[in-house]
């Protein structure tokens, strides 16, 4: 009888080997049947029931990496911003690990790039955030707008400074005049800061509202948080001679804003009416 057994296991071995690719089919069939029902109830908006599906399909499937998307996109759909639960940490979690996963083979898909650097800037994952958006910074050339979303996501971050650092070595008006906008908002909204770090947020913003004017004179947005942070400054000041220099200021830069909203305006309804002429011929 021992003698037999090597053979019996011989025998096996030769039964089920052609059964193992047929094996492997019924699961991948199995996987993809999965899959598309997934994408039935993702489609449906049944986002927690889709998640189960999609990752049903890859766990009987590993190869078809492609479906790590629809998980991430699952996941991400039912993840909510700003709310600290277990359920709400895991689905940030399983959709940064999903998005992972797919970039690992499919790396040129922005798209999902994106979806990774929301999730992870959703779930203040800053750091790894900024890491990322920073590789995309020193592409040549570098990704449209991704010097804006690094300064949106220091100041998300509350840091402001290193923001405007960022933004000044990359001079951009937008980009400056978003800081101008966080630093008044800073010192304006926040009751914890003390005289001195109102001060300084002040001084920030009016420094990149400057900047922002100089790279582009007519812009009237900054010239109205211009107006907006000399009115903080004048609070600030104890002289009262020099807090009135300070809100003249305010005025002076007031006045110009108007003027460059009304001239902003006078050209797009000159641009329109040639327009309409144009397209009637007149």
């Amino acid at each position: 009888m021992s003698r037999m057994r090597p053979r019996l296991a011989v025998v096996a071995v030769l039964v089920l080997a052609p059964l193992a690719p047929l094996l492997s089919g019924c699961h991948k069939f199995q996987a993809r049947m999965e899959l598309k029902r997934g994408n039935d109830l993702y489609k449906e908006e049944v986002y927690r029931d889709a998640l189960e599906q999609f990752q049903k399909g890859l766990e009987l499937d590993p190869g078809a990496t492609f479906a790590w998307r629809s998980v991430g996109l699952s996941a991400m759909a039912l993840y909510r911003p700003g709310l600290d639960t277990p359920d709400n940490r895991k689905y940030a979690a399983v959709a940064v690990d999903a998005f992972k996963k797919y970039l690992a083979s499919f790396p040129d898909d922005d798209k999902v790039e994106e979806y990774l650097i929301t999730t992870l800037i959703n779930n203040k994952d800053y750091d790894e955030a900024l890491s990322r958006l920073r590789t995309q910074a020193q592409t040549e050339p570098p990704k449209p707008g991704v010097n804006g979303v690094i300064v949106a996501t220091l100041t998300k971050a509350g840091r402001l400074e290193e923001a405007y650092e960022w933004a000044k070595k990359r001079p951009d008006p937008s980009v400056l005049y978003s800081v101008a906008v966080a630093a008044w908002d800073k010192a304006y909204n926040d009751p914890m800061l003390d005289k001195v770090s109102r001060g300084k947020f002040v001084d920030l913003g009016l420094e990149a509202s400057e900047h922002a004017l100089r790279l582009k004179p007519d812009y009237f947005e900054a010239m109205t948080y211009y107006n907006l942070l000399f009115r903080e400054r004048a609070k600030l000041e104890e002289d009262p001679l020099k807090a009135q220099e300070w809100y003249a200021k305010a005025e002076e830069w007031r006045d110009k804003a108007i003027a460059a909203r009304d001239a902003q305006a006078k050209k797009e309804a000159a641009a329109a009416a040639a327009a309409a002429k144009a397209t009637t011929g007149g």
